[in-house]
């Protein structure tokens, strides 16, 4: 007596449906997660913004009791200490090593009501390591003693200084206020802070040159003013 065997699989059609509804899944999921990872990036460097804006803060009423006579002042990058990442080490107990990098700018700050001060900028470059060591400038390329970074997607930076505005100009007091403010890299690796150049991030950022009392002084009456918004 003789047994059939049965054999079971997918026909022609059965796999092509399949293949439709894949291509529609991944057509559907693949932007979706693009969009989710590139938000992550975002928060990632709005969290930073946060905890250096809070410490700046720290820093200036601890320094201001201890020693300050009262009087707030903020930070103002040391020459001596112009080395990479420096900064973001005594800063911050707890960071992306990999992929923060913190460079020192001689003169990189506004000269507002004041001189112009030395900037620290606070890069986030998701997709690769730094290459060498501080680059002295708002050049992010490599090109600098081979210095820097190659990919330009998903590049965010914070930049601070201290500054002196007009109320401490009256008032004999230098270094009264700062600036610091998270920016979205225009795809050219260049530090670009003029208004209208690369973007503020969800308006977080604060300058107490600026003529506007949210964010400084209110009696700029625009001379003097951050020229970096």
């Amino acid at each position: 007596m003789k047994h059939k065997t049965s054999q079971s699989g997918f026909t022609l059609i059965e796999l092509i449906a399949v293949m439709v509804i894949l291509g529609i899944l991944a057509a559907v999921l693949i932007p979706r997660l693009t969009t989710v990872q590139a938000s992550a990036y975002e928060v990632n460097a709005k969290q930073m913004y946060h905890a250096l804006n809070a410490h700046i803060n720290m820093m200036s009423q601890r320094d201001a009791i201890s020693g300050g006579h009262g009087l707030e002042t903020f930070i103002d990058p040391d020459p001596d200490h112009d080395d990479l990442n420096y900064y973001i080490q005594d800063w911050m107990d707890d960071y992306d090593s990999e992929h923060w990098t913190q460079t020192f700018d001689v003169e990189g700050g506004d000269a507002v009501d004041g001189a112009a001060q030395d900037a620290l900028y606070f890069i986030y470059h998701p997709h690769e390591t730094w290459t060498g060591a501080n680059i002295d400038g708002t050049d992010l390329s490599l090109g600098d003693g081979a210095n820097g970074i190659t990919i330009e997607k998903d590049l965010y930076y914070i930049s601070y200084f201290p500054l002196q505005n007009a109320e401490g100009l009256a008032d004999g007091i230098p270094d009264n206020e700062y600036h610091l403010a998270l920016r979205k890299d225009n795809s050219d690796r260049t530090i670009e802070e003029a208004a209208n150049a690369d973007p503020i991030v969800d308006d977080l950022f604060h300058c107490g040159g600026d003529n506007n009392p949210a964010f400084g002084a209110a009696d700029e009456a625009g001379v003097g003013a951050c020229a970096r918004h």
